[in-house]
């Protein structure tokens, strides 16, 4: 009996999940798409830029999600580098009433998650240092202006937050000389550890998955 309850049951969630999808008839679009990305609050105020891809697949006329990749390169006074890659996903709440219309700007909040990795160089004593991180959060606001009704243009402004081993930036200066240069020291223990990201993207409809 308890069977048959429960193959009654997932058989009936099955049924109002497909039916409520054949009722939006914009569950399932896949769009791709590429992007480029602008990283600040970063070591010594320095900002970064890269480029990446990424795709969306659309749950319901409401929410959607992106998956991208993210590779950004960080210039520190010309004394030092960053570079960072990102690979995560986030969900899209739209805010509009009716997010589909054409020509329109519709605004939205996201929220996700990212695998991320960090490499910092130092020109002076050739010191460089490597972080992975799979607990990268990150949150922030973004607006869509469909431009046709296959292409989009998207601006997102997010902040990521990594928890795990920090990586801490400095600019010193050698006692001989005043020569300054980046210092770069892991402390011990898991921290957080934060950047704001701007991202502008061009994203293609391809059709329905």
């Amino acid at each position: 009996m308890k069977t048959f309850r429960s193959i009654f049951a997932v058989t009936l969630l099955l049924f109002c999940i497909t039916t409520q999808a054949q009722k939006d008839s914009t569950a399932g679009q896949f769009s791709l798409g590429m992007r480029s990305t602008v990283s600040s609050f970063t070591d010594a105020g320095s900002t970064g830029l890269g480029a990446g891809g990424q795709f969306w697949i659309r749950v319901t006329k409401h929410m959607n999600t992106v998956w991208y990749s993210d590779y950004i390169n960080t210039n520190i006074q010309s004394i030092g580098f960053r570079r960072d890659a990102h690979i995560g996903w986030s969900v899209v709440f739209y805010m509009d009433k009716d997010p589909m219309l054409t020509h329109k700007i519709t605004p939205y909040i996201l929220a996700g998650q990212c695998f991320d990795y960090t490499n910092v160089y130092s020109d002076y004593f050739n010191n460089s240092v490597e972080r992975w991180s799979a607990a990268a959060a990150q949150g922030g606001v973004g607006a869509t202006y469909k431009l046709t009704d296959h292409f989009d243009f998207s601006l997102i402004a997010l902040y990521m937050m990594h928890l795990g081993k920090h990586v801490e930036t400095e600019i010193k200066y050698t006692e001989q000389g005043g020569e300054k240069y980046l210092s770069i020291t892991t402390p011990q223990g898991a921290s957080l550890d934060g950047h704001l990201l701007i991202t502008f993207s061009l994203n293609y409809l391809l059709g329905k998955l």
